[in-house]
Formats: structure tokens, C-alpha cells, sequence
């Protein structure tokens, strides 16, 4: 793959990662949206470093649009995405089922902790439900879409994708 399609590719995922933003699932505290899934099928398409940064990146442009909630803690939180794409990664090579499993721990249990110098354990505790239900349906997405774009990429050969 070129450095410039995959260039392309990062920028469409970034894209993918606002729009799936939108689509809320409810929850106590505001909403949890499918931002994570397009950064979670790049990190299976692209790569670590490229789908991790893909998933960091669009985890800051969807903080940056909402306002930075979360404030110095938006950092925190981009740099756990990146190492939970790259586990999510290392994992679903070894065992698909393995992968969500890992990643929905991380991102849903493991990453949350990051608010308990802010929220304390009310606010971990309530985001723990909402949180780790929207992980596992990110990482489900992610594996789904993944598996078609093999499968269509080995039924029309496309090698340089």
C-alpha cells in the first residue's frame, strides 16, 4: 500500500470515526456513540501504529467537537485508545473472539479508571455500564466490517488495497 492511500485511508477512518460519533447509544451521564468502531477496523486494516493513531486521532477530533469535556484528562483518554487498538490488534490476530473480549475490558472497565482523580468511584461506577456495553458493540461492528472488507478484497484480488 502506498503512503498515500494509506494516508487517505487514515483520513477516511478519522471521518468514519466523527460520523459514527452521531449514532448515540443512551446513557446516565449524556450519551456513548460508535466514535471507536472506525478506529478499531482500521487497526485491524491498516495496522498498529496506523489504526492506533487512527483511533487516537479520532477519539481528539470527536473531544475537540463536544468541547473537550473530559479537559486535560482528553490526552489520557487519546493515548488509552491508542494502546487498547494496539491490544485489540495483538489479540484478534491471535483469536477474534479473544480480541473483542480484551478490548472490551480495556476500553469498557480498564480505561474509565482515568476519571477517578475527577469523578471519584460515582462517576467510574456510572460509566461503567454504558461505557463497556458501547465497547463491545464498537469492537463487534469493527470485527464484522473487517471480515466483509477481506472477504471482498480476496474475491475481486484487490492486492494494493
Amino acid at each position: 500500500m502506498t503512503k498515500t492511500k494509506k494516508l487517505t485511508l487514515m483520513a477516511i477512518f478519522i471521518a468514519l470515526s466523527f460520523v459514527g460519533s452521531l449514532i448515540k447509544i443512551p446513557s446516565p451521564l449524556g450519551s456513548v456513540g460508535f466514535d471507536s468502531a472506525a478506529g478499531f477496523i482500521s487497526v485491524l486494516y491498516l495496522g498498529y501504529i496506523s489504526g492506533a493513531t487512527v483511533t487516537m486521532l479520532g477519539y481528539l477530533v470527536i473531544s475537540m467537537s463536544a468541547g473537550f469535556p473530559l479537559g486535560i484528562l482528553t490526552i489520557g483518554v487519546a493515548l488509552e485508545m491508542f494502546f487498547i487498538a494496539i491490544a485489540y490488534r495483538y489479540f484478534y490476530r491471535i483469536n477474534r473472539i479473544l480480541g473483542i473480549i480484551v478490548g472490551t475490558f480495556l476500553n469498557g472497565v480498564v480505561s474509565p479508571l482515568i476519571v477517578l482523580p475527577v469523578g471519584g468511584w460515582g462517576l467510574y461506577i456510572a460509566l461503567l455500564p454504558s461505557l463497556t456495553v458501547a465497547s463491545l458493540l464498537n469492537l463487534l461492528i469493527s470485527a464484522i466490517i473487517y471480515t466483509a472488507l477481506r472477504r471482498i478484497r480476496r474475491k475481486y484480488d484487490i492486492n494494493s488495497a
